[in-house]
C-alpha cells in the first residue's frame, strides 16, 4: 500500500467523481483508476461503487476512509513537529474563513503573517461556516474562522470578536434616522446573499424573531458587488458593520443601526482538539486577535473623523 493511494482514494471519496478527483490530484483519470483498483485488490474488497457518473463509498470504503484520514493526519502532524525544529521556516497552513470576515480581516492579516513566516505557504478559503467545520473534522483545514458557538466534541474554539450587522442604504434613500427597529425593515427592498449563506440565514433568523419576512429584491454572493448595487440605487442591504465602515469613506452610502433586536453573532477560531498546532498556526491565531483589535480601532477613528468633517448647519 502506497501513501499516494490513500490520497487518491480520499480525493475520489470527497469529490464522488474520478474525473474531478483526477483533476484535483493532477494525474490522468485512467492512472487514477488503476491506482484505486490496485488498492482494492490489495485490501481484497471494493471501496467504491461506480454508479454511472457518480461514485459512492461502500461500507468497507467508509471504514477505510476514517483510518486513512487519521493516518494522513498523523503524518501531517509529524511533519509539522519536525518543521518546528527549523523555526517554522517551511510548511503550509490551510485556513477556512467566513466570506464576510475574509473580506476585511484576511488582507491585513496575511500581510502580517507573511512578514513573520515568508516560507510558509498560506492557503485561505472563503467558505460557509458549515463547510469550515466539515473541513476541520476531515483534516482538510488547520484552522477555521467561523461562527460560534460550536459544540462538536472534537473541536476546540477560541472567541475572537462579535460581528454586528447594520443596514446600508444610499444617502438619497430618504431615511434620515440613524437607527431603525428590525420590524421597519419589512417594507425595505433588500439585496442579500443567497439563501445557503450563513449570513443570510442569520438575517432571516433575526427577522423571524421580530415577526417579519425580509423583502429580498436581489441576491448576490459578493459583498463588494452588493455595496455597488446599493450605491446605484438597486436596494438596501444588511452587512457586517466593520466591513462597511472600513469602505464607507468616499462613497454615497449611509449606515443605519438596527435594534430590537440588534443582529449580531460571535466569531472565533476553531481547530481539532488533538491536532498539533505548530508555531505558524499559533502565531496565526495571535495575529488574528491583534489584527481585529487594530481594525476596530481604525473603524472608530474613521467614524470620528467623518463626524468632525461633517458640515454643521
Amino acid at each position: 500500500m502506497e501513501l499516494r493511494q490513500l490520497h487518491y482514494f480520499l480525493a475520489v471519496a470527497r469529490h464522488e467523481s474520478f474525473t474531478r478527483a483526477a483533476e484535483h490530484v493532477h494525474i490522468s483519470q485512467p492512472s487514477l483508476s488503476i491506482q484505486i483498483s490496485a488498492l482494492e485488490d490489495e485490501l481484497g474488497t471494493r471501496l467504491l461503487d461506480r454508479l454511472g457518473r457518480k461514485v459512492v463509498v461502500t461500507q468497507a470504503g467508509e471504514l477505510f476512509r476514517q483510518h486513512a484520514e487519521r493516518a494522513l493526519r498523523e503524518l501531517d502532524q509529524a511533519a509539522q513537529v519536525v518543521q518546528e525544529l527549523h523555526g517554522a521556516t517551511r510548511g503550509r497552513l490551510i485556513v477556512g474563513s467566513l466570506s464576510t470576515v475574509n473580506s476585511y480581516l484576511v488582507p491585513p492579516l496575511v500581510s502580517r503573517f507573511k512578514q513573520r513566516f515568508p516560507g510558509i505557504h498560506l492557503y485561505i478559503h472563503a467558505q460557509p461556516s458549515m463547510e469550515i467545520v466539515s473541513g476541520l473534522l476531515r483534516n482538510h483545514l488547520d484552522i477555521g474562522i467561523c461562527l460560534l458557538p460550536l459544540t462538536h466534541p472534537q473541536l476546540t474554539t477560541v472567541p475572537l470578536f462579535e460581528e454586528r450587522l447594520c443596514l446600508v442604504a444610499p444617502a438619497s434613500s430618504g431615511i434620515h434616522q440613524r437607527r431603525l427597529r428590525m420590524q421597519e425593515l419589512a417594507a425595505l427592498p433588500l439585496i442579500l446573499m443567497p439563501a445557503d449563506y450563513c449570513l443570510r440565514r442569520m438575517i432571516e433568523g433575526e427577522c423571524a424573531k421580530a415577526g417579519i419576512l425580509p423583502q429580498v429584491a436581489l441576491e448576490m454572493s459578493s459583498p463588494e458587488g452588493i455595496l455597488q448595487a446599493v450605491s446605484e440605487g438597486a436596494g438596501m442591504t444588511i452587512l457586517p458593520e466593520l466591513y462597511v465602515r472600513l469602505r464607507l469613506p468616499g462613497t454615497d452610502l449611509q449606515i443605519i443601526d438596527i435594534y430590537d433586536p440588534t443582529p449580531r453573532h460571535p466569531v472565533g477560531l476553531a481547530y481539532l482538539k488533538n491536532k498539533h498546532q505548530n508555531l505558524a498556526a499559533k502565531e496565526f491565531a495571535t495575529l488574528c486577535q491583534i489584527t481585529m483589535k487594530d481594525l476596530f480601532s481604525e473603524s472608530r477613528r474613521k467614524t470620528t473623523d467623518k463626524g468632525r468633517s461633517r458640515p454643521t448647519g
